[in-house]
């Protein structure tokens, strides 16, 4: 089915901002209590006193915060999301009613810190930077060995390493030192074994790279090490987690892949930037025809995520300046409702926030692009549908 490959790939191969049950089940309108706070804290870029620059970012948040409106204990939670500076990025921290509900890093830096307060947490800086770290899968191989890391959607967490075990049947070298001229040549890529075994030991490594995938729901495999290993296991994977996008490094003895953190990342800024490619296109294209399976603009977008019908929100990075002081934006009945222009239902939202929380709460893929040209067609606003026709 060519038209289901076209739009699983792209989609595959982003990652959603998942909410923790305590922001995805935040209160508004009159049954808030008070605001929701959002601060977008960069690390400092003064090595030497890194630390207290740190701690003043976040005392000048904490402060900003209580200016916008904030109670005491929700601008002071800030202080408790902001965590140990790293080594470049940003941190955002989402505060309300006195707990953080949200802490996370981007490792991007987002420009200056911003402080915002209102009735939705602030989230378009990490939504399109988790839809930039999809879950993956990092191989390590050398005839010695294979190493297997899973990560989950995010990389907010260490990468989980999965134990490989011993293909069954496989005999030890009766000549573990012997050099490797004295092996069965290329056969013997995939591990020191019997010289009819290669094949197995490939379709052994696949199986548990498959596991570890299934583990964390990745569709990307990263890997490094010797290339003839690579390309022995990775025909045996399922087509759904290939190609096998190979990146320099090799093992190390504490079997991780933290030291290949910026070759990560940096295949991951690539693959991410071609999925987005993508399904640029495949919504230029199914944006036309009577019944299209994307729409654009803001109203059009409004009317998909109240039918939860939203499997990416597409959004201008300038989408706030199409917010109409003469219409009103709100949440409705539900977080999924985004009403525009209705003045007497639910609670009113900025217009950007509004969106983002409508279209997160039906798990979609939230795709921030810097122009307005190519599938926004010059609009604020587009969506690809879960459904092939517009309702």
């Amino acid at each position: 089915m060519a038209g289901k490959t076209t739009i699983t790939v792209p989609l595959l191969r982003l990652g959603r901002l998942q909410l923790d049950p305590a922001l995805r089940d935040l209160p508004l309108g009159s049954a808030s209590p008070g605001l929701v706070v959002t601060a977008t804290v960069p690390v400092p870029d003064t090595p030497a006193d890194r630390s207290h620059a740190w701690d003043v970012a976040w005392a000048d948040a904490v402060r900003e915060a209580s200016q916008l409106g904030a109670d005491q204990d929700t601008a002071q939670a800030l202080t408790v999301g902001a965590g140990q500076p790293m080594t470049g990025g940003t941190r955002v921290v989402v505060a309300a009613h006195g707990e953080v509900l949200l802490a996370r890093w981007l490792l991007s830096e987002a420009g200056e810190t911003s402080v915002q307060a209102g009735p939705l947490p602030h989230l378009p800086e990490a939504a399109a930077a988790a839809a930039r770290r999809p879950a993956y899968v990092v191989v390590l191989a050398d005839r010695d060995g294979t190493d297997i890391i899973a990560h989950a959607s995010g990389d907010q967490q260490p990468g989980e390493p999965v134990p490989v075990g011993r293909r069954p049947g496989t005999q030890s070298d009766p000549h573990p030192g012997r050099p490797p001229g004295q092996l069965h040549g290329k056969r013997h890529v995939t591990d020191r074994e019997p010289e009819s075994g290669g094949q197995q030991n490939a379709e052994f490594i696949a199986a548990r790279v498959s596991q570890a995938a299934d583990s964390v729901d990745a569709h990307i495999v990263l890997g490094a090490g010797d290339q003839h290993i690579l390309d022995a296991v990775a025909a045996h994977l399922p087509e759904s987690l290939r190609p096998v996008t190979t990146i320099a490094g090799g093992r190390e003895p504490d079997g991780r892949d933290d030291h290949l953190s910026a070759a990560i990342g940096a295949a991951l800024d690539d693959i991410t930037a071609a999925a987005i490619s993508a399904l640029a296109d495949l919504v230029a294209q199914r944006a036309e025809g009577p019944r299209p399976a994307a729409v654009r603009g803001i109203a059009a977008v409004a009317d998909q995520l109240a039918e939860q019908q939203v499997a990416v929100l597409l959004l201008a990075a300038d989408v706030a300046r199409d917010a109409d002081p003469g219409v009103s934006y709100r949440i409705g009945s539900s977080p999924t409702e985004f009403l525009v222009g209705e003045s007497d239902a639910g609670t009113e939202v900025p217009l950007e926030d509004g969106l983002i929380w409508a279209a997160l709460h039906q798990d979609a893929i939230i795709v921030q692009l810097p122009e307005r040209t190519g599938p926004l067609a010059g609009e604020p606003a587009a969506a690809l549908l879960r459904r092939g026709s517009y309702a």
